[in-house]
């Protein structure tokens, strides 16, 4: 069986606050329909057929309460920004336990893997640790009431789950061109294949996309004025997309493909361009999906 490759990841965080450009801010229900397409095609391959929404339930019902814990401890640390947990709490264990950071770091790795507040104390005495000061931090987090709040906040029942994957699930393309004849033509063919399509007109406009957005497919003019193409081909290839990343210009002879592909360029088109290379582009991403989620 193909092993799925990991999906595009454009965002990768220097913890600080979160409005702070280096801080990936994600949306948890985006990040939880990727995974629930992941389960549904490796259950589905296993069967041998396809499970449908009976394996996007199986997810939801198995994976949805830890998936989320993990989130919101990431949320806690100021790793990531979850988008549906509350503002206040981004970054709190940094700023709240200046003095205590290594036993507050062991007690938040025990909440994500499941801990609750006696199993925690519990630990604690079983290390021989100072079972006051563990309480003290506990006591502090005031963890229970955060978690309740956060359940509240981000849980929806299985059929909900279900639809919502529906309604979210579409692939997602971004085109960046300076030319908007040419970058509408091409966004109106993608369209046409039932693709989301995210315009940008420069490169500067595109990174500041990419740093809160997931796309399946990406376009890029290399001859952008400003931001040139393959440095945005190069920063999503050190944040770990490895395909889909598509290379388009006026100019073929001037470029040398081999550089191209060094910066993370998965394939090469010239101007003018031919709509039928990029309807079967939509579809090859349109199969990928299916194959990886």
């Amino acid at each position: 069986m193909e092993t799925p490759p990991n999906h595009l990841d454009a965002n990768e965080s220097d913890p600080a606050s979160p409005v702070s450009s280096g801080i990936a801010h994600r949306n948890l229900f985006e990040e939880a329909t990727r995974e629930a397409h992941r389960h549904k095609w490796i259950e589905s391959e296993k069967a041998g057929c396809d499970l449908g929404d009976a394996a996007i339930s199986d997810w939801h019902q198995r994976y949805w309460h830890s998936f989320t814990r993990e989130r919101w401890v990431q949320h806690l640390r100021g790793e990531v920004f979850w988008k549906e947990l509350d503002n206040n709490d981004f970054g709190l264990l940094a700023s709240r336990f200046h003095d205590n950071k290594e036993l507050v770091n062991r007690i938040a790795s025990k909440i994500e893997t499941g801990g609750e507040n006696l199993d925690i104390i519990e630990w604690a005495v079983a290390q021989g640790m100072d079972v006051s000061g563990v309480v003290d931090v506990l006591k502090r987090l005031d963890i229970n009431r955060r978690r309740i709040m956060s359940d509240v906040s981000i849980n929806m029942n299985d059929r909900d789950f279900v639809a919502g994957i529906h309604e979210r699930h579409h692939p997602r393309a971004l085109v960046i061109d300076n030319d908007v004849e040419d970058r509408r033509a091409l966004a109106d063919i993608l369209r046409a294949e039932k693709l989301e399509v995210i315009e940008a007109n420069s490169g500067e406009e595109a990174m500041d996309i990419v740093q809160s957005r997931r796309f399946d497919l990406f376009v890029i003019d290399v001859e952008l004025p400003g931001k040139h193409g393959a440095e945005i081909a190069w920063y999503l290839h050190r944040h770990g997309v490895r395909k889909n990343v598509v290379a388009i210009g006026a100019t073929p002879k001037e470029w040398n493909p081999n550089d191209l592909y060094d910066c993370g360029f998965t394939r090469l088109f010239h101007k003018p361009l031919t709509p039928d290379d990029f309807r079967l582009l939509a579809r090859e991403v349109h199969d990928n999906l299916v194959r990886t989620t």
